[in-house]
This record gives C-alpha cells, structure tokens and sequence, in this order.
C-alpha cells in the first residue's frame, strides 16, 4: 500500500489545499534527501505554463523531487503572483496524478537591494507562506555584507517560525571578480553563515557567486563556473550542515552538471532553459541559446510554439526594446496565446521537456531519490 504523503504536508499546504492529495512538502526534506544521498535538486523556474507538463511527468517516471521556483523579479514579467503560481503547480500535478514524488515550491530570488525595500519583502514573504510555498530563497546579496546579515536575519524570522526551507545568499550571482562585488570567497561564507547561526538562522544552502550568471550566454561569453571555489566555500560551512546553491545553469554542459554533486551543490536552478523549449529556440549542446552577433535567437520551425507567434513575440521585442535577455519579458505579454497554442505544439514541447528534464535528473543523481525524501518524512 502507498504511503498517503498529503498528510506529511506543511500545515500551511494543508490550509491552503486541503483536497489535494499533490505531495507538496517542505523543502527541507528535499535538502536533505539531496544532502544523504549525494545528489542535486533540480530547481526549476516556470516561467509560463508550457514546460511544466514535462517536467512532472519526468519526474514522476524517475522518481526525481523536483523544486518548482518562481523569483521575486519572474513576478513582474510572467502572469503568475504567488497564489496563481503555487496553485498551477499543484492543480497540474494534481491532473497529472502525482501523489508519489514530493516536490517542493520555492521563493526564488526574494530580493532586496537597499534596505528601504525591507517592508516590501516582508510582504512579499508572507504572501508566499499564505500561498504555499515550502523553501525561500532571501536574498540581500546586493548590499554590503553587514547589511545583507541584518537584513536577511529579520526577513527569514518568518520562515525559520514556520520550520520551512531557507535559501540565503552572499555574493552577488553574475557580479564580476576582482572587486568588492566580487566571487564569494570561503573566509566570508564563514562568516556569514557564523553569525546567521548564532543570530538563531540557520539556513540549509547557501547561494554564491562563483561564476555563473543568470540567462543567456552571448557571443563570446561562455559558462565560467569555479567548483574548486565552491568547494573551498562548501568546506567552510560544513560546521553547520549547510549546502550550496548552484544558480544560472542554463548553458552548462551535463558533464560539468554532474560533477555539482561532488563539489557540495544540492541544489541547482535551472530557467532560461526551459524558456528557450517553450519558445522553440535553437541551443547548442550545452543548452544555450545560439544568438546572433545582434543578439537575435534562432527559431526551430518544429520545436516550441508555433512560428507565427514567435514572430509576432520577437517583432513586439524589437518594438519595445526587450530583445536580448529581456525576450523573457514576452511571458506576460503574451501569456494568453501562450496558453492557447494547438495541442500539437503542447505535445512537442511536453515531450523535448520530458527528456530534457530527465537527463538532469540522470546528471545530478536524483532519479529514483524520491524514496530518500519520503524515508525523511515519514521517519
């Protein structure tokens, strides 16, 4: 008989879907699952609808937790707010008859840049614990680090209260080396970690800057991510049991993904990608978009959403001034054709989602880790 994992939900997941049976738990028992079993997270940020049907129905064929993620900026340009968002995971998974595979949903990014924006993250925290959300990611890696401390030791209070996932950051992710906005360095995770500790946080990963970058890498710009610094970094927390984040993977080879696991990173975010599947774009084999010297995408005519609507996307891009990196901007704009593209065009980005998201699973060692989550929850 399988084991009912709607009753080892958050109390919060149960107040706010109490006739799902969707095994949205607490993040932390996807953290540490991850943590015994040397093994990644995939972190997946959704950004419009389409992609999503493949990744649950990989991850149940894999028996793979999955961190369903949305960050504090992706809600400013995609259609979702916290309560649509977590509502949408849960009602697909619940369509699609997952009641087997913990899954977890995560407050990306939840980002403060001064500490006048304080108030405003607070609210947003909240928002995200009422909607159900299960791991937080608070982010104050803009300020200084003496700021980012006292900032992130008030904003986290209400989730270290509710016993749930936390995610904090130090060092900027894409900021460049060199300077005070440089690469994290181990002496200051230390630090950092220390005092969040004794401050009575105590986080289960730590995001850095060690290389990466959010989005697309264009022209000569290539992936540059230093694992032998972040396992320095990961060796310096190991006092605390904390784990590393690993941010902006799009256009990271799977070779290089699969050496995260052996480096400390339990959990990996993984975005742009699954944006470049929905809109049909070409990639190389590393995942990144192949751009032109303009910055202009490539369009596969039999991948994503049909190209008429790509057109019309790109031509609205040109016209307002979001090509690049800011394409992402068209999820909202175009969040109803979206929506409303044929059957056909579902089923091909379904599918390249399916198998896309199985190769990570496959990569980071978390096929068949559903079973670590469910030993934890159940204990």
């Amino acid at each position: 008989m399988s084991t009912d994992l709607s009753k080892y939900r958050p109390e919060s997941v149960q107040k706010r879907f109490p006739d799902s049976k969707a095994p949205l738990v607490n993040g932390k028992a996807l953290c540490d699952a991850a943590r015994k079993a040397n093994a990644m997270i995939m972190a997946a940020n959704i950004r419009c609808r389409l992609p999503l049907e493949g990744m649950i129905r990989a991850s149940m064929a894999t028996q793979a937790p999955v961190m369903y993620e949305i960050a504090k900026s992706e809600l400013t340009y995609t259609e979702f707010d916290p309560m649509s968002f977590a509502e949408f995971i849960v009602t697909e998974n619940d369509r699609l008859g997952n009641t087997s595979v913990p899954f977890a949903i995560h407050g990306d990014h939840i980002t403060v840049k001064n500490m006048d924006e304080k108030e405003e993250v607070a609210e947003l925290v909240a928002a995200e614990l009422e909607a159900g959300f299960t791991s937080f990611a608070i982010d104050c890696s803009y300020m200084e680090n003496e700021l980012n401390l006292a900032a992130t030791l008030e904003l986290a209070q209400p989730v270290v209260a509710a016993g749930l996932a936390l995610e904090v950051e130090l060092g900027e992710i894409g900021a460049k080396s060199g300077s005070a906005e440089g690469f994290t360095n181990p002496d200051e995770a230390s630090w950092f970690i220390g005092n969040l500790v004794h401050g009575g946080v105590h986080p289960n990963l730590l995001a850095i800057n060690n290389g990466s970058i959010h989005g697309t890498y264009f022209g000569a710009n290539q992936e540059g991510i230093q694992l032998d610094l972040t396992k320095e970094i990961w060796e310096a927390i190991q006092s605390w049991e904390v784990d590393i984040a690993q941010h902006g993977i799009t256009g990271t080879s799977l070779d290089k993904i699969t050496q995260f696991i052996y480096h400390g990173i339990r959990k990996g975010n993984v975005g742009t990608f699954w944006q470049n599947i929905s809109f049909g774009l070409a990639m190389n084999q590393n995942g990144n978009a192949i751009t032109t010297p303009e910055k202009h995408y490539v369009k596969r005519p039999y991948r994503g959403v049909p190209d008429e609507l790509w057109q019309k996307m790109w031509k609205w891009a040109e016209e307002t001034g979001n090509t690049g990196g800011n394409i992402k901007k068209a999820n909202k704009a175009f969040a109803e054709d979206l929506n409303q593209v044929g059957e056909d065009y579902k089923k091909r980005i379904t599918k390249q989602a399916f198998e896309e998201a199985i190769r990570l699973f496959e990569a980071t060692n978390s096929a068949g880790l559903a079973g670590e989550v469910i030993a934890l929850l159940t204990a």
